[in-house]
């Protein structure tokens, strides 16, 4: 009961302290939110968009070690970028991207993260694509900078290097597999006797997609990497940047901040005033 008693008249005090210093508050509160609003409509206004993309670098790299197709480089090269950004050096930026360096100081922030799936036992495993968040001052350079992006994963001397030796390496196999494939039906038509047997039926079988003839066996492989050197880009958007034409704005969020603040700061204010005063 005491406690209650005491939690009333505590309660009561606070009221009757924001009541006498009622003016104070209202001016200090007024004069943050005022402050938060001007700030918020005399900055440059930007834009939020993001692309989903991929990379065959560990493809190129011949990454055994890793999981398939990690995109691990590719992330670290593109939130590279952001260093330029933050000091502003948007020469060296430019020259990166290959694009005007007006439209390069267009770019606020940008940043790659890997893209996760969760399993049915709730475990998380990582995917073989990642995303890019893409802040910009101006909303019709997005494109722009998309094949901007594109142009230094193409010219980056790293990823040419080896995606040259990568696609010369593919068409020497496909050289080949064809070559193989063309003295097994040489071999199949030439064959006098049963000590050489090909299948020709259940070529691919199973879970693990088993195939038992030989031909089929090299087909497959060849078209795989066919499919490989056709798509298989040092970057490759999956989903285009988002059309973005609303300005982010964080006006209410902010306002109310400033707010909670400020009253929190009048507090203080009017707690001193009246300790001087007694």
């Amino acid at each position: 009961m005491t406690e209650e008693l005491n939690l009333s008249e505590l309660f009561s005090n606070l009221v009757k302290f924001i009541s006498r210093n009622s003016k104070l508050l209202i001016v200090i509160v007024g004069i943050g939110v005022v402050s938060i609003v001007a700030y918020q409509k005399l900055k440059t206004p930007f834009y939020e968009t993001k692309a989903i993309c991929m990379s065959g670098i560990s493809e190129y790299e011949r990454q055994e070690q890793v999981e398939d197709l990690s995109q691990r480089t590719a992330i670290d090269l593109i939130n590279y970028l952001q260093i330029n950004i933050e000091n502003e050096d948007y020469s060296a930026l430019a020259t990166l991207l290959g694009i005007d360096e007006s439209i390069a100081s267009t770019i606020k922030k940008i940043e790659a993260e890997q893209l996760y799936q969760q399993d049915m036992n709730e475990k998380f495993y990582a995917l073989n694509k990642f995303e890019i968040l893409l802040i910009a001052y101006d909303n019709e350079e997005i494109e722009s900078i998309k094949s901007g992006l594109e142009h230094y994963f193409e010219n980056n001397q790293y990823i040419l290097d080896y995606y040259t030796a990568y696609k010369q390496s593919c068409k020497n196999l496909i050289i080949d597999i064809n070559e193989e494939v063309k003295a097994l039906n040489q071999l199949r038509e030439g064959a006098l006797s049963n000590s050489v047997r090909f299948g020709s039926s259940n070529t691919i079988t199973g879970k693990d997609r088993k195939i038992s003839n030989e031909i089929v066996t090299l087909s497959h492989i060849r078209e795989e990497i066919n499919t490989n050197l056709q798509l298989l880009k040092p970057l490759s958007f999956v989903q285009d940047f988002a059309e973005v034409n609303q300005k982010e704005d964080d006006i209410l969020f902010l306002g109310i901040l400033a707010a909670v603040l400020s009253f929190i700061f009048g507090l203080f204010v009017a707690l001193v005033k009246e300790v001087k005063t007694t």
